[in-house]
C-alpha cells in the first residue's frame, strides 16, 4: 500500500543528504580559496609532473618569486649527506637538464599536509611528498621529500619566495656502478662489480678469459661467449656489434657496460 507519510521522509531524506553534500563541496573550494599557498603546492605538483608534455619550463618558472632562494639536504641510500642551495636561475638550469633528457621521468605526488599557516599576503605549509624517478621507463629511485614552502603575494599572483627540502632516498634500482677489474695478463680478467639494488647495493663477481681459435679472439666468461675480431676489433655477440675495443682492458670493460646497462647507469672503473 502506498505510504505518502514514507514517501516525503525518502525525498526529504535525499534532500537534506543533497545540501549536506553540497554544504560540504562548498566548505572544500572555500578552504582551498582561503589558502592559497595550499593551491601554489599543488599547481607545483601538477605542473612538475606534466613538464614536456602540458608544462613548459616557463610555466613551472612563473610559480617562483624572482628573489626565491631554496635548499636541499639529500639523504642517500648509504646515509651520505649532501646540501645545495638553489636561486632561480639555478631552478631553470635545473628544468632544462630534465627537458633534454628525454630517456629520464621524474614524477611526485603528495602524501601528506604536514602543518598549514595562510596569512593575506603570505602563507607557508609543509607536506611530505612521494617521488619517483625512471630511466627508460624503468624504476631508477623513489623515496620521500620533506618538503616547507613560503609563498608570497607579488604582481603574478602567488610565487614560491623560499623552499626548502630533505630529500631521502628509499630505494634505487638503477644508478652509478662501482667495477674493481683484476687482471692476470692480457687473457685473464676477474671483476668485481656493486650495483644498486632496492634499499642496498649487491656485488656481483665475473672472471673473463681470451684465447685464439681460427685467427679470431674469444672472449669467455661464465654464460657467455663472445667474438673479438683480430683485423677490425669488431666485439660481437649473437651477431651483434658491441663495439671496436683495440685493448683487453677496453674490451672487458665494454662487455661489462654491455651486460650491466639494466641496473648501471654508467660504471665507474678501478
Amino acid at each position: 500500500m502506498f505510504n505518502p507519510y514514507r514517501s516525503i521522509m525518502k525525498k526529504l531524506k535525499y534532500s537534506i543528504l543533497s545540501l549536506l553534500f553540497i554544504s560540504i563541496s562548498f566548505e572544500g573550494i572555500a578552504n582551498e580559496i582561503n589558502e592559497p599557498v595550499k593551491l601554489l603546492l599543488s599547481d607545483f605538483i601538477q605542473k612538475t609532473n606534466a613538464l614536456g608534455t602540458e608544462t613548459t619550463k616557463e610555466d613551472i618558472l612563473d610559480l617562483y618569486s624572482n628573489q626565491y632562494s631554496g635548499n636541499t639536504t639529500y639523504v642517500k641510500l648509504s646515509g651520505a649527506i649532501i646540501k645545495k642551495q638553489y636561486t632561480k636561475k639555478d631552478i631553470a638550469s635545473q628544468l632544462n637538464e630534465i627537458i633534454s633528457e628525454t630517456d629520464y621521468d621524474f614524477k611526485i605526488s603528495l602524501g601528506e599536509v604536514i602543518y598549514i599557516n595562510q596569512k593575506e599576503k603570505a602563507g607557508t605549509i609543509a607536506a611530505l611528498i612521494n617521488f619517483e624517478s625512471f630511466i627508460d621507463n624503468k624504476i631508477a629511485e623513489k623515496g620521500t621529500m620533506l618538503m616547507n614552502i613560503v609563498g608570497v603575494v607579488s604582481e603574478n599572483g602567488w610565487q614560491i619566495i623560499q623552499k626548502s627540502m630533505i630529500r631521502v632516498s628509499e630505494t634505487k634500482d638503477i644508478g652509478d656502478c662501482v667495477c674493481h677489474i683484476y687482471d692476470k695478463g692480457d687473457t685473464r680478467f676477474v671483476v668485481q662489480l656493486h650495483y644498486p639494488s632496492g634499499v642496498e647495493y649487491a656485488h656481483q663477481f665475473e672472471s673473463f678469459q681470451i684465447t685464439t681459435k681460427n685467427d679470431n679472439r674469444i672472449i669467455k666468461s661464465s654464460t657467455k661467449q663472445f667474438l673479438w675480431n683480430k683485423s677490425n676489433n669488431e666485439l660481437t655477440y649473437d651477431k651483434q656489434i658491441i663495439g671496436t675495443p683495440k685493448s683487453a682492458k677496453s674490451a672487458i670493460q665494454l662487455l661489462l657496460q654491455n651486460t650491466y646497462r639494466e641496473p648501471c647507469a654508467d660504471i665507474r672503473f678501478y
